[in-house]
């Protein structure tokens, strides 16, 4: 599925030494400290061949980035390597920035949670009046996919199509079910999320993320759809060893689309700590109200779990979330303190991308 993310389903370039082939780590250890070397080894068992597309991964400690490192190409025509600098569309990992925006404006007493989509829409279809915009960031809005809604019209992901085609399939269909009743992972949510920040602010969603979270953080990241961004690697398909190249003209965004690199997301991690934006009560909305994911996560060896603003709860407190778009591939995950953050980002299908995070995050925290 479209951006299928979190451990549920589900840009800017870091300044570091550049790498080139294997991995090969900034050396940020000291001492007799062997996590380096370890998480090395994690990379190394994750991409096996550094002649093909592989990943790069960061661990962050308090909003530092202490390891980082990529394996593999990031172009497999330039024979460009995959290196701390190289950018990845974040996927479904781009819906933090979505909830939290919503959280922020509901800190300002913008908007609320309990506020029907169709207060957002100007010739609202009867079924708005029943989702509220708390039902559409926790995905129980009951609305269908708008991949699966652009398909059946006969759009594909290698036909042009962006926002506007997607909100329109989406307000032209009936939801699979009532609001409220039960989780359903939905990319349509995060679409209407998107369009509600910008009927509220009158700004491009894109600019107010810029402005309300990269700037005052300074993070170097874009929220850029369908572009080629300086320093990004190309994603592929993977079958019987050959290697396809895989994009998409579609420019949805809301839920997905951010621009970025593990090490620039791990320092951005450090908000679930700081709070630095939105404070508090950003914090508090963050895992409040957070609904049971029910079964869907054990496919993917999570036995539970709680969806929340754009990220999921898991049991010990950590917070997860994944992303899958077009042969990129993204975990990302915090401790439960908040002090440790990892991300692992893959430009080819690669299954234990959040088995390598999960053993990275045991590595380096405390």
């Amino acid at each position: 599925m479209k951006r299928m993310a979190s451990s549920c389903a589900a840009g800017g370039a870091v300044l570091v030494v550049i790498l080139a082939g294997a991995a090969n780590p900034r050396a940020y250890a000291t001492g007799g400290d062997d996590r380096e070397k370890r998480s090395t080894e994690v990379l190394r068992q994750l991409v096996p061949s550094p002649d093909g597309p592989g990943c790069a991964a960061a661990v962050g400690e308090r909003g530092h980035v202490v390891w980082e490192a990529g394996r593999g190409k990031a172009d497999l025509t330039t024979g460009r390597s995959i290196t701390p600098r190289t950018v990845f569309d974040m996927a479904s990992n781009s819906k933090q920035f979505t909830a939290d925006a919503v959280l922020l404006l509901s800190g300002r007493h913008q908007l609320a949670l309990s506020d029907h989509l169709s207060d957002f829409l100007d010739d609202p279809p009867a079924w708005t009046r029943e989702v509220t915009l708390g039902d559409l960031m926790r995905h129980t809005s009951g609305i269908t996919d708008y991949q699966d809604l652009l398909e059946a019209k006969g759009i594909e992901v290698t036909d042009p199509a962006g926002q506007k085609e997607a909100i329109e399939a989406i307000l032209a269909s009936q939801p699979q079910e009532p609001a409220g009743r039960r989780f359903s992972y939905s990319n349509s949510n995060y679409v209407l999320l998107a369009h509600v920040v910008e009927r509220v602010t009158g700004k491009p969603f894109p600019a107010f993320v810029q402005q309300e979270f990269f700037t005052p953080l300074h993070l170097r990241m874009t929220l850029s759809p369908a572009v080629d961004v300086p320093g990004k690697a190309k994603s592929y398909d993977e079958k019987d060893g050959s290697f396809t190249p895989n994009s998409s003209p579609w420019k949805q965004y809301g839920d997905g689309s951010v621009q970025s690199t593990p090490g620039e997301f791990v320092r951005w991690a450090d908000n679930y700590r700081t709070g630095r934006v939105g404070g508090a009560e950003l914090l508090a909305g963050v895992t409040a109200d957070a609904v049971s994911v029910g079964d869907v996560l054990r496919q993917r060896g999570i036995a539970e779990g709680k969806y929340g603003a754009g990220i999921l709860l898991l049991p010990d407190r950590s917070l997860v979330h994944r992303g899958d778009w077009e042969g990129f591939h993204s975990s990302f995950k915090v401790s439960p303190d908040r002090d440790t953050a990892v991300s692992v980002v893959c430009n080819v299908d690669s299954p234990d991308h959040f088995r390598a995070a999960n053993e990275l995050l045991d590595i380096w925290k405390k």
